[in-house]
């Protein structure tokens, strides 16, 4: 049998890793300091500064990051993000896959993992509505009608902690299961492809997948 095929392509712009890093670091120190000026208000006065320096680097690198979903290049556009059948079946199976831990195989995809991908979005929808109820929060506004914006914000910040811990464990699972290293592209943008051969290497014939054929494939509706 002919030995499957290793490609290294780059998948992960410079600035949409930025984004993502800048995104996740932001969001640790928001979550770390919202719950210690929730559950330990005596502490909130020194917490206060490292959380709106947090807030303020969330602003700015969720400002670029919808920005490359408009005018970006390749993977960082908004309609790699919008599933269209293909992925929602591939999305069904990466499901499968975590609740069997594994035991289901993942399928192939190019870019974007097709389960998690349009819940990027709605964490970015969560995560504007999260800056919007924190600068009301600043200005002394605790009600819109009959609407708490406290509690609108305490909400928030438990969906986005249960989006962070699952987010973290998926990695970890998909850089255990699969073969994409998905961690490290986020560190230096390639993601590995195993292209194998669909028939025995024979000495009249062999056969070779280029890696565009397979975005094609995968990407198809």
């Amino acid at each position: 049998m002919k030995q499957p095929e290793i490609r290294r392509r780059l998948i992960w712009s410079k600035t949409l890793r930025w984004c993502h890093w800048g995104m996740t670091l932001s969001v640790l120190v928001l979550l770390f300091s919202g719950w210690l000026i929730t559950w330990i208000p005596e502490k909130a006065d020194n917490l206060d500064d490292a959380h709106y320096v947090g807030a303020a680097v969330l602003i700015a690198v969720l400002t670029i990051r919808l920005w490359l979903l408009l005018l970006g290049k390749s993977n960082d556009l908004l309609k790699n993000l919008l599933p269209n059948r293909h992925q929602l079946r591939q999305g069904w199976q990466v499901l499968r896959s975590y609740l069997s831990l594994g035991k289901i195989p993942l399928p192939k995809w190019y870019a974007h993992n097709p389960l998690w991908a349009p819940l990027y979005l709605l964490l970015f929808a969560i995560l504007l509505l999260q800056i919007f109820s924190g600068l009301l929060l600043l200005n002394q506004i605790t009600l819109l009608g009959e609407l708490s914006i406290r509690q609108m914000h305490i909400l928030g910040f438990q969906v986005i902690s249960l989006f962070t811990l699952l987010h973290i464990l998926a990695s970890f699972f998909h850089d255990a299961k699969d073969t994409g290293s998905d961690i490290s592209a986020m560190v230096n943008g390639h993601r590995i492809f195993i292209i194998e051969s669909q028939q025995p290497e024979t000495p009249q014939s062999s056969t070779v997948i280029s890696l565009d054929s397979l975005k094609k494939t995968i990407n198809k509706p």
